[in-house]
């Protein structure tokens, strides 16, 4: 960040102030000088878009060809989520980037290094899809009860929106459902698609839901949070 900075006209004057040698006051300058440059938090990302074959497309299934690629699940080592225009591609996002795309791909872009700025009080454009509720342990095994109505998810994302590392200063929720095969059955699943403004508050702790996602369900492709300036 650059910042303009008034000297007094004595200092910058063809005759040297008393007590202000030439070297005194270039010192003095360039010290000034260097509060102005700041260093700002950022997280790198990776960036590619993959397509299956349509047995491969669904999900679940790309999870399992997504998480044998990278060596570990959705929320670990990678978020992804579908592409609404082309059915069977789904965008990926990594700390690292892979080393070859997935035996099932049918096309891969090759990884996109991103350098995301987290400069806190910085406003970014975000959106958000994710599966979001109330959590139970039942036998051992977590459960989600998602939230089905805008009011419910407005009040969770007020309220723990700090822990993540920001503050939504205004957004839109919109209560929508993916639909996935799972064995012979199918599996309706409302989630959450939130999109606004909000202002980072704690860059390291943002950096962990930009990585590893929010929410449950991960693995069906839910939980991205996305930035932009």
């Amino acid at each position: 960040m650059d910042v303009s900075i008034r000297l007094p006209t004595h200092w910058l004057g063809a005759s040297t102030a008393k007590g202000k040698g030439p070297k005194t006051l270039r010192a003095f300058v360039n010290t000034v000088m260097s509060y102005t440059k700041m260093d700002v938090p950022t997280v790198e990302l990776y960036e590619t878009a993959v397509t299956f074959t349509p047995k491969h497309a669904d999900p679940l299934s790309a999870h399992a060809a997504l998480t044998r690629t990278f060596g570990k699940k959705a929320g670990v080592s990678f978020v992804f989520r579908a592409d609404t225009a082309t059915e069977g591609r789904y965008w990926v996002y990594s700390g690292d980037p892979w080393l070859e795309p997935p035996a099932e791909a049918v096309s891969a872009l090759a990884p996109k290094r991103l350098v995301v700025q987290l400069c806190e009080g910085l406003p970014c454009r975000f959106t958000l899809e994710a599966c979001i509720g109330r959590e139970r342990t039942i036998d051992g095994e977590k459960e989600v009860e998602p939230f089905k109505t805008t009011q419910e998810v407005e009040a969770w994302l007020v309220a723990f929106a700090p822990k993540f590392g920001f503050k939504p200063d205004f957004f839109n929720v919109a209560i929508k459902q993916l639909n996935f095969p799972y064995g012979n059955r199918t599996i309706t699943l409302p989630y959450a698609s939130i999109e606004g403004v909000l202002e980072i508050t704690d860059a390291d702790l943002l950096k962990k839901p930009l990585m590893r996602g929010i929410g449950s369900y991960r693995r069906v492709g839910l939980g991205l949070l996305q930035l932009s300036n």
